[in-house]
């Protein structure tokens, strides 16, 4: 039995089981291709031989009724020996490497061999495409040509025969991370939907407790204003210094009033889901100007508005975000008058909102909008009023947060939580900038 070099052999091994051929069934294809080598080389004999430790393993023969033979009396295990060379044998009677061989002295009578390695892409010569026959012969170069072509063919099909099983196992892979895939997204979506359903349920118990609290801390409330008011009314004159007293209480009772308000509507600004509609925001700011026509026409206020577009979203919510902002503006355009030196040397309040398309490219990289979109509108509503300093322009849209105290201007401190809230809602996002005395702008960008 022939021994190579021990490391080359492992890996030639190696690198034939890579291609799995081994003892698996007969193929059309590589049977044609002995059918062609016998005919070429007029042979009744052809084999493709694989060499393995212990075997000649043949994938296609014409000729022989054998499937295997053991490698030590194997010529083809010589073949290999030489990868690149043609080994030829012309009478094995002759050679004392194949004289006293079983298969030259009996059956199937081997006298003469031609074999070629089958050598792939990486060097390794796996076995051969050999014919064979029972008595003295040579090869013309023709027939040596066309065997080694048609060793050239066998090795194609190998080549062939192994990218196609990488693919598969490559397809299964895929179809098994798929698999895998498939079921954590169900599982992910399944949490998900607990988690949504969870987050509903207690969207719903906020609602209903807004609702409740809301009704049963006004109660008290209203008793407590209309107990003030019949003491104002009725016993005023006998309160002597009393009576200051209860105008404190009756003015804490209204700010309670107005902060439960207020936090009752912020409590009942939901997500807006499949209830968006195509909502023109110049009717949604038009409406707005008529509801603060007294504001206006009481601060002398010039509102100038630019043609607005239309957006997907809620209108009563896209109402509070302007009904918000541009009684913000009107509020902060000046001092309290009953604390304003002179009227003739006040600034006449302008407020202006502006309009222009953004891609989402060009979006500041402080503004993180809550829906993805490729446009944006950016919307600004400017004021020349007191303005603030541009260190609490994130603050301000806390809830309860306030620049200023309850004596210079009136609030809960909710009115921008709720502005803020409503942008979410749609998908956007809100900003502010302003420098003391110098007015400010609120920039509320909306997916187009």
């Amino acid at each position: 039995m022939l021994l190579p070099d021990s490391d080359d052999e492992t890996n030639r091994l190696n690198a034939l089981r890579s291609y799995d051929i081994l003892d698996s069934l007969p193929e059309a294809d590589y049977d044609n291709i002995t059918n062609l080598a016998s005919q070429i080389c007029q042979t009744p004999i052809s084999l493709i031989s694989l060499v393995d430790e212990k075997r000649q393993w043949f994938k296609a023969n014409r000729g022989l009724a054998l499937r295997e033979t053991p490698r030590q009396f194997s010529f083809c295990a010589h073949a290999i020996l030489n990868p690149y060379e043609t080994f030829l044998v012309p009478d094995a009677r002759q050679d004392e490497r194949f004289a006293s061989n079983p298969f030259v002295t009996g059956a199937p009578h081997v006298v003469f061999y031609a074999g070629v390695p089958l050598v792939d892409a990486d060097g390794f010569a796996l076995g051969s495409l050999c014919v064979l026959d029972d008595k003295p012969r040579e090869l013309d170069p023709a027939q040596l040509t066309a065997l080694r072509a048609l060793t050239n063919q066998v090795v194609n099909l190998l080549a062939l025969r192994k990218a196609n099983r990488a693919l598969l196992q490559s397809e299964q892979r895929y179809r098994t991370l798929a698999a895998e895939l498939e079921e954590q997204v169900q599982k992910r979506t399944q949490a998900l939907k607990d988690a949504n359903d969870e987050l509903n349920r207690a969207n719903g118990n906020l609602q209903q407790f807004a609702s409740v609290a809301s009704h049963d801390l006004q109660e008290p409330l209203r008793k407590i204003q209309s107990f003030g008011s019949l003491l104002q009314n009725q016993y005023a004159d006998q309160l002597g210094e009393g009576r200051t007293y209860l105008d404190r209480m009756q003015s804490a009772a209204n700010r309670m009033s107005i902060l439960i308000r207020d936090l009752l509507s912020y409590s009942r600004i939901s997500a807006i889901h499949d209830n968006r509609h195509l909502i023109p925001l110049s009717a949604v700011v038009q409406t707005v100007l008529m509801d603060l026509e007294l504001v206006i026409a009481e601060t002398g206020a010039v509102v100038q508005v630019d043609a607005l577009p239309e957006v997907l979203g809620d209108s009563v919510q896209l109402g509070q975000l302007f009904q918000n902002l541009l009684g913000n503006a009107l509020k902060f355009s000046r001092p309290d008058p009953s604390r304003r030196p002179k009227a003739s040397t006040a600034k006449t309040p302008l407020i202006q909102i502006r309009v222009q398309t953004l891609l989402a490219k060009n979006l500041p990289t402080t503004i993180k909008p809550s829906l993805s979109a490729p446009l944006y509108y950016r919307i600004d509503v400017i004021d020349n009023g007191i303005g603030f300093e541009q260190k609490h322009a994130d603050r301000i849209f806390q809830v309860f947060q306030r620049l200023h105290g309850k004596s210079e201007f009136s609030g809960t401190g909710i009115g921008l939580a709720i502005c803020e809230k409503v942008v979410t809602n749609h998908g956007g996002a809100i900003a502010a900038t302003s420098r003391p005395g110098q007015g400010a702008t609120f920039s509320v960008y909306l997916p187009n």
